[in-house]
């Protein structure tokens, strides 16, 4: 294999490995569907409390939006607490304040949020029990989603016949 061929070998690993990460991203992102729970993601070595979510209302500028968010696996004897931050483009309307979790109990709480823009604002979740404390994420739209650049010469995402991906890019 010639050096040029090696070099844009390596270029278009590193654009696939690339465009995968940015997918990953944005379904990270996106907010979870009125009426269906999602799990949020937790590290093995934080607080060990299971949160749960579920926006209720579609977010939109300067109106309430609830969410539900349900908090479980508490199981320090001294129980556990919750506390809740917001991006500036959210502003906590109730729920924000600390709040103890009971041992062995699963509690649910209702967050409300406005929105004070448009776009992609994070609800922040903070929950601690045996002195660990661990941070959670929450995606809140209001309006459209950003669109993704489609910058002409971006290459393609294509499917080789041993089901790899492999991103096609123009060479000029």
């Amino acid at each position: 294999m010639t050096s040029s061929r090696q070099r844009l070998a390596i270029l278009a690993l590193a654009a696939a490995a690339g465009a995968s990460l940015s997918v990953a991203c944005a379904n990270a992102a996106q907010p979870a569907q009125t009426g269906a729970f999602v799990l949020a993601a937790q590290k093995p070595n934080g607080s060990g409390v299971e949160v749960r979510y579920r926006v209720l209302d579609t977010p939109a500028l300067g109106q309430p939006a609830r969410v539900e968010i349900v908090l479980a696996n508490i199981n320090d004897s001294a129980g556990g607490t919750v506390r809740f931050t917001a991006d500036p483009a959210l502003r906590l309307a109730a729920g924000g304040v600390q709040t103890r979790l009971p041992a062995g109990e699963t509690t649910t709480l209702t967050v409300t949020v406005v929105p004070q823009e448009e776009g992609l604002a994070y609800l922040n979740v903070f929950t601690a029990q045996r002195g660990l404390t661990s941070s959670r994420s929450i995606p809140i739209q209001t309006g459209a989603a950003a669109p993704t650049s489609k910058k002409p010469g971006a290459g393609k995402l294509k499917d080789t016949p041993d089901g790899d991906k492999i991103l096609v890019m123009p060479v000029k």
